[in-house]
């Protein structure tokens, strides 16, 4: 492989002219127009519903544009479905996970390509298989088995998977020599390890092909990009210098207006000290998972729990709710005795819970929209005691929360597989606001969703604790770990290591929060040698 001169040549590796895509009568992408030049990190932001999904969507052979041309290597490029897009050498990191979770880890890094490891026409070679998918997960610096099964692994590692088959099977399996990568939202369910990981593999693609970055966290963008473009509304609105733009310029050009310097509504932090407790839980254990957790949530506060991927805070989450029974401890909400949780009961007495993974566990994308919000009061809020259905109070609440929360693109029909990511996510928030709770559990709220929406989430949060609600917020960011919280709880191996207040004006950093999480000789796991060049071996 030409590395060197791949990486030199003027010509762009795919040039993108008047794309444009409608769906009935709104015009999702209007006559967008860019290059994707050789060795080179092509950062792509906006808004949720802004059009990045289906700009990728349509680079990578998953939808047909209605107008525009596209052409790859100087010739036209129109692929007529993924796997052609594939063979082309255009692959891609999607929002949501898409492995098949009871086979092999090297069967997904494999998949659709199979056919190349035939013997005789009729036998898999497994053993060849599993050989290509090892060198692939050496090459990308990742501790994984390929031969164990693929729900064996945290969510973080099956992204990390998903990474690798997106990155590295263009150029083992198809000899692709100028990959292009397609990346939407790749680091979101990444912990600190798997996401070095991947900026590390990023920069050795660069040496020869080039990588569409799609991210709502600003910095990452900023700090990988060589050139950056602004979708709004469908349309590519600006495109920023990454070495003289900063998130205020990327805020303003993708919603419109400068972000609020009190971005987490810091000012709006109720003082709960003296409040009465809402939500008391002791001596929560489940094995391998936690060990002993003890808190409280008060009317009016914001707790906080932190940690790193593999600290058992999203098990605590569910632990609490009752989705995965504790082995011991009790959860005790203020008018309830105390008892092992039991969700259904919870749900009845006013806890609300989010969790992290969106489309496993949040919502069903195949559903509309109001069904999605009405899920969780279909035996109380829209259901009469002898089991009549209020349709009209179902789309009534649903068209409600469409506004208030700006649900772009939605109304009570839609399927929910037709909204953004973010826009998702926001249909599972309306489920719970919509019943008025007095806690939520509240598992990565904002994951997927862009700067302005979380601004929008952000007050929400804060109008329900000036009205009297507590909230458990469990979160891999730290800034909103730190901005919201009025305490802030560490977990370290299932156990709560640290206790730290967070009033408005004594935040704790994000340095003294990571010197919390890491083991206790405060260093970091030790990263492993850089990999050798990622042109295989011929």
């Amino acid at each position: 492989m030409d590395v060197e001169g791949a990486g030199c040549r003027a010509s762009p590796l795919l040039s993108v002219s008047g794309i444009t895509k409608r769906f009935g009568g709104i015009t999702v992408l209007d006559e967008v127009t860019f290059d994707i030049p050789s060795a080179k990190v092509i950062g792509l932001v906006g808004e949720n519903g802004a059009g990045k999904s289906t700009l990728l969507n349509v680079l990578s052979g998953m939808l047909a544009p209605d107008a525009g041309e596209m052409h790859l290597g100087g010739e036209k490029y129109r692929p007529d479905g993924y796997g052609s897009a594939t063979r082309l050498g255009i692959s891609r990191i999607f929002q949501d996970q898409a492995l098949i979770l009871n086979v092999p880890v090297y069967a997904n890094l494999v998949l659709g390509q199979e056919a190349r490891f035939l013997r005789a026409g009729l036998f898999l070679d497994w053993k060849a298989m599993a050989a290509v998918a090892q060198k692939m997960v050496e090459v990308a610096d990742i501790d994984v088995d390929v031969c164990r099964l693929t729900w064996e692994y945290d969510f973080s590692r099956r992204q990390a998977i998903e990474i690798v088959r997106a990155c590295l099977a263009p150029i083992y399996l198809l000899h692709v020599t100028r990959p292009i990568v397609l990346m939407d939202e790749p680091t979101s369910a990444l912990d600190k390890k798997d996401e070095a990981a991947l900026f590390r593999l990023i920069n050795r693609i660069k040496s020869f092909g080039s990588v569409v970055f799609v991210s709502h966290r600003l910095t990452e963008v900023l700090a990988i990009s060589d050139v950056i473009h602004v979708l709004k509304d469908g349309r590519l609105v600006a495109t920023v210098d990454p070495h003289v733009a900063n998130e205020s310029t990327l805020h303003s050009l993708m919603v419109g207006r400068e972000r609020v310097s009190d971005y987490y509504h810091e000012s709006r932090q109720c003082d709960a000290r003296e409040n009465p407790v809402l939500l008391e839980v002791r001596g929560l254990s489940r094995r391998e998972k936690y060990k002993g957790v003890s808190l409280k949530v008060k009317s009016g506060e914001i707790v906080g729990i932190g940690g790193l991927l593999a600290s058992g805070k999203s098990d605590l989450g569910k632990g609490i709710m009752g989705l995965e029974a504790p082995d011991d401890g009790s959860v005790r909400l203020e008018g309830l005795r105390q008892a092992k949780p039991e969700i259904r009961r919870l749900i009845h007495a006013g806890v609300g819970y989010i969790p992290a993974e969106r489309l496993i566990e949040g919502l069903i994308a195949q559903f509309r929209l109001s069904w999605n919000i009405s899920m969780a009061g279909g035996d109380d809020l829209f259901a009469s005691r002898f089991g009549r259905w209020f349709e009209g109070k179902e789309e009534e609440v649903a068209s409600e929360y469409v506004k208030k929360l700006s649900i772009r693109g939605g109304k009570p029909n839609i399927i929910c597989q037709q909204l953004s990511g973010g826009n998702q996510q926001k249909v599972v928030l309306a489920r719970w606001l919509c019943r008025k709770p007095r806690v939520l559990v509240l598992d990565n709220p904002t994951q997927g969703v862009d700067a302005g929406a979380k601004e929008e989430i952000y007050q929400l949060l804060r109008d329900l604790t000036a009205a009297g609600a507590g909230i458990l917020l469990i979160t891999d960011e730290l800034l909103e770990l730190i901005g919201l919280s009025n305490r802030i709880m560490i977990m370290q191996s299932g156990e709560v290591v640290a206790e730290l207040d967070a009033p408005p004006d004594a935040k704790p950093t994000e340095k003294n929060l990571v010197a919390l999480m890491l083991p206790a000789s405060g260093k970091l796991p030790p990263t492993p040698p850089n990999a050798e060049m990622l042109a295989p071996s011929t």
